[in-house]
């Protein structure tokens, strides 16, 4: 693997501007291509690129000004539909004395995002206790929202942290109720800061439009955030949720309880090494500086990841998420970069089993997952065939 050297891309160049609160300034740079932009709508920045990049579009070129403000008018009209949605959820639930905790877009557009529809969703997610399933489950219902699976009541024994989605036939918003943070199989859901005592205590009551609610404390959204999207199979285009971690770390940096966050990354060996891989690239590119506090909880985990663990994480950084290629990967590509990444942030992971272990992945997918390494042999031995005939 050729390691490349950290850089700035059309990304990076856009969440550097962005979080410096200020437009694009004339001249001052490379303005991003038809594709680049194409691209940073796809991935959920299309609203924040149109106000970096509008006025400078306007100017110079009236179709990529169009392309970003049809994405910006898109994304409101969505989140005009999904607050809506959510406040009559959280109305309804209130009234039958459940408090959900708001995950993901739906908690941190209203918390960090100016304006809020700036955060690009796609549904609402909510986390409630298992005992509340049947009564949240039937205010769904109630509202008029729809569940294709019909085994969903099944779904624990499935090893599932959620159930199936449930969607408005009328105005297409789903919610996905969540009754843990990840599933059973996930690392993630051993480590002792996410069992159910510890999230239970982060949890923060709130006002949202009259209802009851609750999000989580800033120091326990921070890492939720970054080990979601860690595991999370759409990692390469999740930038929705990077950003949310460089506006988690912004906003709240002088009032995070650094002992509390320190004794999570000592007691999450799967935590540490996510962190310093995503927020030494964030750095480097200055689009965050990391505080000392967080340099010394980091520290461990820099010295067991080494520094050629550093760099290919860093390259698939650079390479997929921050797009340096400037490339359309396909989704078998991606799943191939994300189970690279997965086995090197594991904090037992070794070079000599990297061949190993992504031999196991490819298996594993084969049998159940929705990347089936197998399935692009044969068209690949057509066209082969078919250049062999044609020489």
């Amino acid at each position: 693997i050729k390691l490349m050297p950290v850089h700035q891309t059309f990304v990076t160049q856009l969440l550097q501007i962005y979080h410096g609160g200020k437009p694009a300034a004339t001249g001052s740079i490379d303005l991003p291509s038809i594709d680049q932009v194409k691209f940073l709508c796809d991935v959920g920045l299309g609203p924040i690129a149109f106000q970096v990049y509008g006025e400078e579009f306007r100017q110079s070129d009236p179709t990529l000004f169009s392309v970003l403000q049809s994405a910006d008018l898109t994304t409101r009209v969505i989140y005009g539909l999904l607050e809506k949605a959510a406040v009559e959820f959280a109305g309804e639930l209130q009234s039958a004395n459940v408090v959900p905790t708001f995950l993901k877009g739906i908690s941190t557009s209203e918390e960090f995002y100016t304006p809020p529809y700036l955060r690009l969703m796609s549904d609402i997610d909510i986390l409630i206790k298992r005992s509340e399933v049947n009564l949240v489950m039937e205010k769904v219902a109630d509202l008029g929202y729809v569940i294709t699976d019909e085994q969903w009541r099944m779904y624990r024994k499935h090893g599932a942290h959620h159930l199936p989605e449930a969607r408005h036939p009328e105005t297409g918003v789903t919610i996905e109720v969540h009754t843990a943070l990840f599933a059973s199989t996930e690392f993630y859901s051993g480590e002792c800061v996410f069992k159910p005592d510890n999230i239970t205590g982060q949890m923060v009551e709130f006002d949202y439009r009259g209802s009851r609610v609750a999000r989580f404390t800033p120091e326990f959204q921070f890492i939720y955030t970054l080990s979601k999207w860690s595991v999370d199979e759409g990692w390469a285009v999740k930038l929705t949720s990077i950003n949310d971690t460089i506006h988690i770390l912004k906003q709240y940096e002088l009032e995070f309880d650094w002992a509390t966050l320190s004794n999570w990354f000592a007691a999450s060996p799967h935590l540490c090494p996510t962190a310093a891989a995503l927020l030494h690239y964030l750095e480097q590119a200055n689009i965050v500086t990391i505080p000392s506090q967080l340099h010394e909880a980091l520290a461990g985990a820099d010295r067991k990841l080494g520094s050629r663990k550093s760099k290919l994480l860093t390259w698939l950084l650079h390479t997929y998420p921050f797009n340096a290629r400037d490339k359309y990967y396909s989704g078998f590509e991606r799943w191939c970069a994300h189970s690279l990444w997965l086995y090197l942030t594991n904090p037992n992971s070794r070079d000599l089993g990297i061949p190993g272990a992504r031999l196991r992945r490819f298996y594993l997918s084969a049998l159940n997952g929705k990347s089936n390494p197998f399935r692009r042999v044969v068209p690949r031995l057509n066209a082969l065939v078919y250049r062999i005939r044609n020489k």
